[in-house]
């Protein structure tokens, strides 16, 4: 199973393949973009292949190209359609779970993300998972455990994942065809840097911080209500605060180590100039403020009000001096 900076994680889903004593119910946890689903998926064809190795499916023999190609007859997967995983979408897959297997191999449920289901449906799966039927197994990929009924976390086997070393994160990232190509060398490097440890967080932030991180030197250098204004109105909606304030979060921290004196562990290489020039605004205790305040931001739930919480944190900053 090639998953990259998640060897305990892979050891222990080896080990169960090895011993043949695959638990009933898995729970792969941990922050997303980190591995989780493609170490289930990597899982589930080892499941299905009739020529295991020691690394898990060959990847080659009938069972492991019909997961690969999404249409293993006894892979079943639910997802939400639009915002959470309901009730009915569980009670499918339990009507699905009563007919017979299409195959002699075992039968694999993915839910993806488990931590989505509603209050109602994790109930109606706790019976599934409590005697699921023979020969069948459920996989629960949940990227915050902690919105998950402890019922459904206790009758899992749990997987924890950890959050990849930035030089991990860039390493991947450069080994991704046509990334090294679209970016630069320090737009990776700083991608990395804000994922938190996440591949997937860091490719989003690739492709949502192109010109980002010279807007928020420019924000935070000059107060320019009009200015503020327009990019607290980009946020209105935004789905993902991780990727919102990676820029912002990135910048703030570069300015804020210039300030207090040292240039070691720079992200932002490219744009030194500009942020020592920033840097002089506020003391470094005003810049680690600033940097408390973005990661205040970056922990509030996903229903915030993002835009009126850009637009006082720059008014905010700016009117402290």
């Amino acid at each position: 199973m090639d998953v990259r900076g998640q060897d305990r994680a892979v050891a222990l889903l080896l080990r169960y393949l090895e011993t043949g004593n695959v638990p009933p119910g898995l729970l792969f946890f941990g922050e997303e973009g980190i591995g989780k689903e493609m170490a289930a998926s990597a899982f589930v064809s080892a499941l299905f292949c009739r020529n295991r190795g020691t690394a898990g499916g060959c990847g080659t023999c009938h069972d492991c190209r019909l997961h690969a190609s999404g249409s293993h007859p006894n892979f079943l997967r639910v997802s939400p359609e639009k915002q959470n995983i309901l009730i009915d979408d569980i009670r499918a897959l339990q009507d699905e779970l009563s007919l017979k297997a299409f195959s002699d191999r075992p039968r694999a449920v993915l839910i993806a993300p488990a931590d989505r289901m509603t209050i109602q449906a994790a109930n109606a799966l706790l019976k599934t998972l409590e005697e699921p039927p023979p020969g069948t197994h459920l996989f629960l990929v949940a990227h915050r455990i902690s919105r998950l009924p402890p019922t459904i976390v206790s009758r899992c086997q749990k997987i924890s994942f950890s959050p990849l070393t930035p030089g991990e994160v860039e390493e991947i990232l450069a080994g991704i065809p046509g990334i090294g190509s679209r970016y630069r060398p320090e737009e990776i490097r700083g991608a990395a840097a804000c994922s938190g440890g996440s591949p997937g967080r860091a490719l989003e932030v690739l492709e949502e911080a192109g010109g980002e991180r010279e807007k928020w030197v420019q924000l935070l250098s000059s107060p320019d209500p009009a200015a503020i204004t327009e990019t607290a109105a980009s946020w209105k909606g935004a789905a993902d605060l991780s990727r919102k304030l990676a820029a912002p979060l990135s910048v703030v921290r570069d300015i804020a180590l210039l300030s207090s004196g040292t240039e070691m562990g720079i992200i932002n290489e490219d744009l030194k100039t500009a942020l020592r020039a920033a840097a002089g605004r506020k003391t470094p205790e005003g810049w680690g403020r600033a940097f408390k305040a973005l990661l205040s931001m970056s922990r509030m739930p996903p229903q915030a009000q993002k835009q009126l919480m850009v637009e006082a944190f720059l008014f905010e900053f700016h009117r402290k001096g």
